[in-house]
Protein backbone atom coordinates (compact mmCIF):
# COMPACT_ATOMS: atom_id res chain seq x y z
CA UNK A 1 0.00 0.00 0.00
CA UNK A 2 2.88 2.39 0.86
CA UNK A 3 4.49 1.82 -2.55
CA UNK A 4 1.14 2.31 -4.28
CA UNK A 5 0.79 5.81 -2.83
CA UNK A 6 4.19 6.94 -4.11
CA UNK A 7 4.16 7.95 -7.81
CA UNK A 8 6.53 6.26 -10.26
CA UNK A 9 8.16 9.62 -11.00
CA UNK A 10 9.17 9.97 -7.36
CA UNK A 11 10.41 6.39 -7.10
CA UNK A 12 12.61 6.91 -10.14
CA UNK A 13 13.88 10.39 -9.29
CA UNK A 14 14.37 10.17 -5.51
CA UNK A 15 14.21 6.57 -4.33
CA UNK A 16 16.25 4.76 -6.97
CA UNK A 17 19.30 7.08 -6.90
CA UNK A 18 19.58 6.48 -3.15
CA UNK A 19 18.62 2.78 -3.23
CA UNK A 20 15.70 3.40 -0.86
CA UNK A 21 13.43 0.61 0.36
CA UNK A 22 10.25 2.20 1.65
CA UNK A 23 8.76 0.96 4.89
CA UNK A 24 5.79 2.09 6.95
CA UNK A 25 3.92 5.32 6.44
CA UNK A 26 4.25 7.59 9.47
CA UNK A 27 1.97 10.15 11.05
CA UNK A 28 2.41 13.45 9.24
CA UNK A 29 1.06 15.72 11.98
CA UNK A 30 -1.40 18.54 11.30
CA UNK A 31 0.52 20.09 8.40
CA UNK A 32 -1.07 17.80 5.80
CA UNK A 33 2.26 16.26 4.81
CA UNK A 34 2.69 12.51 4.25
CA UNK A 35 5.84 10.83 5.58
CA UNK A 36 7.33 7.38 5.00
CA UNK A 37 10.27 5.78 6.73
CA UNK A 38 12.78 3.85 4.63
CA UNK A 39 16.22 2.27 4.46
CA UNK A 40 18.87 3.43 2.00
CA UNK A 41 22.55 3.51 1.18
CA UNK A 42 22.76 6.36 3.66
CA UNK A 43 20.92 4.63 6.51
CA UNK A 44 17.38 5.34 7.64
CA UNK A 45 15.61 8.03 5.65
CA UNK A 46 12.34 9.97 5.64
CA UNK A 47 10.40 10.49 2.41
CA UNK A 48 8.08 13.47 2.73
CA UNK A 49 5.31 14.62 0.40
CA UNK A 50 4.36 18.23 1.10
CA UNK A 51 0.71 19.29 0.73
CA UNK A 52 -0.29 21.10 -2.45
CA UNK A 53 -0.86 24.40 -0.65
CA UNK A 54 2.66 24.87 0.69
CA UNK A 55 5.51 25.32 0.45
CA UNK A 56 6.05 26.66 -3.07
CA UNK A 57 9.05 25.52 -5.12
CA UNK A 58 10.78 28.83 -4.39
CA UNK A 59 10.12 28.60 -0.66
CA UNK A 60 11.24 24.97 -0.43
CA UNK A 61 14.44 25.80 -2.32
CA UNK A 62 15.13 28.56 0.24
CA UNK A 63 14.42 26.21 3.14
CA UNK A 64 16.73 23.55 1.72
CA UNK A 65 19.51 26.08 1.13
CA UNK A 66 19.24 27.17 4.76
CA UNK A 67 19.28 23.57 6.01
CA UNK A 68 22.38 22.78 3.94
CA UNK A 69 24.12 25.93 5.21
CA UNK A 70 23.32 25.01 8.82
CA UNK A 71 24.79 21.53 8.42
CA UNK A 72 27.91 22.98 6.81
CA UNK A 73 28.29 25.11 9.94
CA UNK A 74 28.15 22.04 12.16
CA UNK A 75 24.46 21.87 13.08
CA UNK A 76 24.06 18.09 13.14
CA UNK A 77 20.51 18.32 14.57
CA UNK A 78 19.35 19.48 11.11
CA UNK A 79 18.48 16.53 8.81
CA UNK A 80 20.76 15.90 5.85
CA UNK A 81 19.04 16.30 2.48
CA UNK A 82 19.51 13.58 -0.14
CA UNK A 83 19.59 14.41 -3.85
CA UNK A 84 17.98 13.07 -7.01
CA UNK A 85 19.66 12.10 -10.30
CA UNK A 86 20.07 15.79 -11.22
CA UNK A 87 21.61 16.73 -7.90
CA UNK A 88 18.43 18.46 -6.73
CA UNK A 89 17.11 18.19 -3.17
CA UNK A 90 13.42 17.78 -4.06
CA UNK A 91 11.30 16.37 -6.87
CA UNK A 92 8.00 17.54 -8.31
CA UNK A 93 4.90 15.45 -8.99
CA UNK A 94 1.97 16.79 -11.01
CA UNK A 95 -1.19 14.72 -10.50
CA UNK A 96 -3.97 14.24 -13.09
CA UNK A 97 -5.82 17.27 -11.69
CA UNK A 98 -2.85 19.48 -12.44
CA UNK A 99 -1.97 19.89 -8.75
CA UNK A 100 1.71 20.07 -7.93
CA UNK A 101 3.25 18.25 -4.99
CA UNK A 102 6.84 18.52 -3.82
CA UNK A 103 8.74 15.54 -2.41
CA UNK A 104 11.96 15.44 -0.43
CA UNK A 105 14.19 12.72 0.99
CA UNK A 106 16.11 13.37 4.21
CA UNK A 107 18.06 11.58 6.87
CA UNK A 108 15.77 9.99 9.48
CA UNK A 109 16.74 11.77 12.67
CA UNK A 110 17.31 9.64 15.77
CA UNK A 111 15.45 10.19 19.00
CA UNK A 112 11.94 10.59 20.38
CA UNK A 113 9.78 13.69 20.86
CA UNK A 114 9.10 12.91 24.51
CA UNK A 115 10.02 16.03 26.47
CA UNK A 116 6.52 16.49 27.87
CA UNK A 117 6.54 12.88 29.11
CA UNK A 118 10.01 13.22 30.68
CA UNK A 119 10.79 16.89 31.34
CA UNK A 120 13.97 17.97 33.08
CA UNK A 121 16.22 21.01 33.32
CA UNK A 122 18.98 19.08 31.54
CA UNK A 123 16.72 18.32 28.60
CA UNK A 124 15.37 21.88 28.54
CA UNK A 125 18.93 23.19 28.40
CA UNK A 126 19.81 20.87 25.53
CA UNK A 127 16.77 21.98 23.53
CA UNK A 128 17.26 25.73 23.90
CA UNK A 129 21.01 25.48 23.36
CA UNK A 130 20.48 23.57 20.11
CA UNK A 131 18.09 26.30 18.99
CA UNK A 132 20.54 29.03 20.00
CA UNK A 133 23.37 27.39 18.06
CA UNK A 134 21.13 27.01 15.00
CA UNK A 135 20.16 30.68 15.22
CA UNK A 136 23.80 31.75 15.52
CA UNK A 137 24.65 29.70 12.42
CA UNK A 138 21.76 31.12 10.40
CA UNK A 139 22.57 34.64 11.55
CA UNK A 140 26.02 34.23 9.95
CA UNK A 141 24.67 33.32 6.51
CA UNK A 142 21.10 34.66 6.18
CA UNK A 143 20.91 37.86 8.25
CA UNK A 144 19.31 40.97 6.75
CA UNK A 145 19.63 44.58 8.03
CA UNK A 146 17.34 45.61 10.92
CA UNK A 147 13.75 46.08 9.86
CA UNK A 148 10.19 45.59 11.11
CA UNK A 149 9.52 42.05 12.30
CA UNK A 150 7.18 40.10 9.94
CA UNK A 151 5.88 38.13 12.92
CA UNK A 152 5.00 41.28 14.85
CA UNK A 153 3.23 42.79 11.83
CA UNK A 154 1.27 39.60 11.25
CA UNK A 155 0.26 39.21 14.89
CA UNK A 156 -0.74 42.85 15.20
CA UNK A 157 -3.09 42.36 12.27
CA UNK A 158 -4.52 39.08 13.56
CA UNK A 159 -5.04 40.33 17.10
CA UNK A 160 -6.72 43.51 15.83
CA UNK A 161 -9.08 41.38 13.74
CA UNK A 162 -9.97 39.18 16.72
CA UNK A 163 -10.63 42.22 18.91
CA UNK A 164 -12.97 43.61 16.25
CA UNK A 165 -14.83 40.28 16.26
CA UNK A 166 -15.45 40.34 20.04
CA UNK A 167 -19.12 41.46 19.84
CA UNK A 168 -19.83 38.76 17.24
CA UNK A 169 -18.05 36.08 19.28
CA UNK A 170 -19.86 37.06 22.47
CA UNK A 171 -23.27 36.89 20.79
CA UNK A 172 -22.36 33.66 19.03
CA UNK A 173 -21.27 32.03 22.29
CA UNK A 174 -24.49 32.99 24.04
CA UNK A 175 -26.84 31.57 21.39
CA UNK A 176 -24.87 28.45 20.40
CA UNK A 177 -26.36 25.56 22.34
CA UNK A 178 -25.00 22.48 20.57
CA UNK A 179 -21.53 22.32 22.12
CA UNK A 180 -20.46 19.76 24.67
CA UNK A 181 -19.85 21.15 28.17
CA UNK A 182 -16.08 20.91 27.64
CA UNK A 183 -16.22 22.74 24.30
CA UNK A 184 -18.55 25.36 25.77
CA UNK A 185 -16.14 25.97 28.62
CA UNK A 186 -13.14 26.33 26.28
CA UNK A 187 -15.11 28.66 24.03
CA UNK A 188 -16.21 30.84 26.94
CA UNK A 189 -12.70 31.06 28.40
CA UNK A 190 -11.04 31.82 25.06
CA UNK A 191 -13.45 34.70 24.41
CA UNK A 192 -13.05 35.96 27.97
CA UNK A 193 -9.26 36.00 27.67
CA UNK A 194 -9.52 37.94 24.40
CA UNK A 195 -11.79 40.52 26.05
CA UNK A 196 -9.57 40.91 29.13
CA UNK A 197 -6.09 40.77 27.57
CA UNK A 198 -6.39 41.51 23.86
CA UNK A 199 -6.07 45.30 24.07
CA UNK A 200 -3.07 45.17 26.43
CA UNK A 201 -1.23 42.69 24.23
CA UNK A 202 -1.97 44.72 21.10
CA UNK A 203 -0.37 47.78 22.71
CA UNK A 204 2.70 45.70 23.62
CA UNK A 205 2.93 44.34 20.07
CA UNK A 206 2.75 47.82 18.58
CA UNK A 207 5.61 48.80 20.85
CA UNK A 208 7.70 45.97 19.34
CA UNK A 209 6.66 47.02 15.84
CA UNK A 210 8.34 50.39 16.34
CA UNK A 211 11.75 48.78 17.02
CA UNK A 212 13.63 47.37 13.97
CA UNK A 213 15.33 44.00 14.54
CA UNK A 214 17.87 41.92 12.65
CA UNK A 215 16.13 39.07 10.84
CA UNK A 216 17.53 35.75 9.65
CA UNK A 217 16.24 32.28 8.85
CA UNK A 218 14.20 30.78 11.71
CA UNK A 219 12.00 27.70 12.11
CA UNK A 220 8.71 29.38 13.18
CA UNK A 221 7.12 26.02 14.11
CA UNK A 222 9.50 24.64 16.72
CA UNK A 223 7.64 22.91 19.54
CA UNK A 224 7.77 19.75 21.62
CA UNK A 225 6.73 17.38 18.80
CA UNK A 226 9.59 18.62 16.61
CA UNK A 227 12.43 18.19 19.15
CA UNK A 228 13.86 14.66 19.27
CA UNK A 229 15.77 13.42 22.31
CA UNK A 230 18.11 10.49 22.79
CA UNK A 231 18.21 10.19 26.58
CA UNK A 232 18.83 13.77 27.77
CA UNK A 233 20.29 15.27 24.59
CA UNK A 234 18.62 16.68 21.51
CA UNK A 235 19.57 14.60 18.47
CA UNK A 236 17.19 16.04 15.90
CA UNK A 237 15.03 19.04 15.01
CA UNK A 238 12.42 18.17 12.39
CA UNK A 239 9.77 19.78 10.16
CA UNK A 240 11.08 22.88 8.40
CA UNK A 241 8.00 23.63 6.32
CA UNK A 242 7.24 26.95 8.04
CA UNK A 243 10.85 28.20 8.07
CA UNK A 244 11.67 31.60 6.57
CA UNK A 245 13.57 34.82 7.27
CA UNK A 246 11.93 36.28 10.38
CA UNK A 247 12.57 37.35 13.96
CA UNK A 248 14.47 34.75 16.08
CA UNK A 249 12.50 35.71 19.21
CA UNK A 250 9.55 34.00 17.53
CA UNK A 251 11.30 30.62 17.78
CA UNK A 252 12.42 31.14 21.38
CA UNK A 253 8.90 32.05 22.48
CA UNK A 254 7.39 29.11 20.59
CA UNK A 255 9.83 26.58 22.03
CA UNK A 256 9.79 27.76 25.64
CA UNK A 257 6.01 28.08 25.64
CA UNK A 258 5.70 24.54 24.33
CA UNK A 259 8.24 22.83 26.60
CA UNK A 260 7.46 24.68 29.83
CA UNK A 261 3.98 26.20 29.51
CA UNK A 262 3.16 26.24 33.23
CA UNK A 263 6.47 26.47 35.13
CA UNK A 264 7.49 30.11 35.05
CA UNK A 265 10.82 29.45 36.78
CA UNK A 266 11.84 26.77 34.28
CA UNK A 267 10.68 28.99 31.40
CA UNK A 268 13.03 31.68 32.75
CA UNK A 269 15.87 29.17 33.16
CA UNK A 270 15.40 28.10 29.57
CA UNK A 271 15.63 31.71 28.43
CA UNK A 272 18.87 32.16 30.42
CA UNK A 273 20.40 29.07 28.80
CA UNK A 274 19.50 30.40 25.38
CA UNK A 275 20.74 33.94 26.04
CA UNK A 276 24.20 32.75 27.08
CA UNK A 277 24.80 31.33 23.61
CA UNK A 278 22.92 33.94 21.59
CA UNK A 279 22.84 37.40 23.18
CA UNK A 280 21.35 38.99 20.04
CA UNK A 281 17.72 38.31 21.07
CA UNK A 282 15.78 40.62 23.42
CA UNK A 283 14.11 38.75 26.27
CA UNK A 284 11.33 41.35 26.55
CA UNK A 285 10.32 40.61 22.95
CA UNK A 286 10.31 36.89 23.69
CA UNK A 287 7.94 37.41 26.62
CA UNK A 288 5.49 39.51 24.61
CA UNK A 289 5.51 37.13 21.65
CA UNK A 290 5.00 34.16 23.98
CA UNK A 291 1.89 35.68 25.56
CA UNK A 292 0.46 36.83 22.25
CA UNK A 293 1.07 33.38 20.75
CA UNK A 294 -0.81 31.72 23.62
CA UNK A 295 -3.88 33.89 23.03
CA UNK A 296 -3.84 33.69 19.23
CA UNK A 297 -3.30 29.92 19.30
CA UNK A 298 -6.30 29.39 21.61
CA UNK A 299 -8.41 31.60 19.34
CA UNK A 300 -7.22 29.68 16.28
CA UNK A 301 -8.49 26.44 17.79
CA UNK A 302 -11.77 28.19 18.60
CA UNK A 303 -12.02 29.06 14.91
CA UNK A 304 -11.01 25.59 13.69
CA UNK A 305 -13.08 23.48 16.07
CA UNK A 306 -16.16 25.63 16.73
CA UNK A 307 -16.76 28.72 14.61
CA UNK A 308 -15.76 27.29 11.22
CA UNK A 309 -14.95 23.62 11.89
CA UNK A 310 -12.14 22.03 9.87
CA UNK A 311 -11.29 18.38 9.33
CA UNK A 312 -7.99 17.13 10.73
CA UNK A 313 -6.16 13.83 10.44
CA UNK A 314 -6.26 13.42 14.21
CA UNK A 315 -8.67 12.26 16.89
CA UNK A 316 -11.08 15.01 18.08
CA UNK A 317 -10.10 14.31 21.69
CA UNK A 318 -6.47 15.04 20.84
CA UNK A 319 -7.38 18.36 19.22
CA UNK A 320 -9.60 19.41 22.12
CA UNK A 321 -6.80 18.50 24.54
CA UNK A 322 -4.41 20.80 22.68
CA UNK A 323 -6.93 23.63 22.86
CA UNK A 324 -7.49 22.93 26.54
CA UNK A 325 -3.77 23.07 27.23
CA UNK A 326 -3.56 26.49 25.60
CA UNK A 327 -6.53 27.80 27.57
CA UNK A 328 -5.02 26.50 30.80
CA UNK A 329 -1.79 28.30 29.94
CA UNK A 330 -3.66 31.53 29.28
CA UNK A 331 -5.23 31.30 32.72
CA UNK A 332 -1.85 30.65 34.35
CA UNK A 333 -0.34 33.65 32.53
CA UNK A 334 -3.22 35.82 33.74
CA UNK A 335 -2.56 34.81 37.34
CA UNK A 336 1.15 35.63 36.87
CA UNK A 337 0.32 39.28 36.19
CA UNK A 338 0.81 41.69 33.35
CA UNK A 339 3.78 41.76 30.98
CA UNK A 340 6.95 42.75 32.76
CA UNK A 341 5.64 42.01 36.26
Amino acid sequence: MAEHLIPDTIRHSLLQPNAVRIGARQAGGLSGASVWQGESLHGRVALRCWPTAHPSRERLAQIHAAMIAARELGQACVPKLLRNWMGETFATEVNPNGEQRLWELTQWMPGTADYLQSPSETRLRSAVERLACLHVAWRQVTAVPPTVSPTVLDRCQKLQQWIERLPELTRWRMVHGTLSPQMQELTTESVRQLAERGAELLVALRGLQAIPVTLHFVLRDIWSDHILFTEDQVTGIIDYGAARVDEPATDVARLLGSLEPFHRELWQRGWEFYEKLNPHVDGARVQVLDRVASLLSALQWLEWLVVEPRRFDARPAELIARWGRLVARLKSQSSAGRIGE
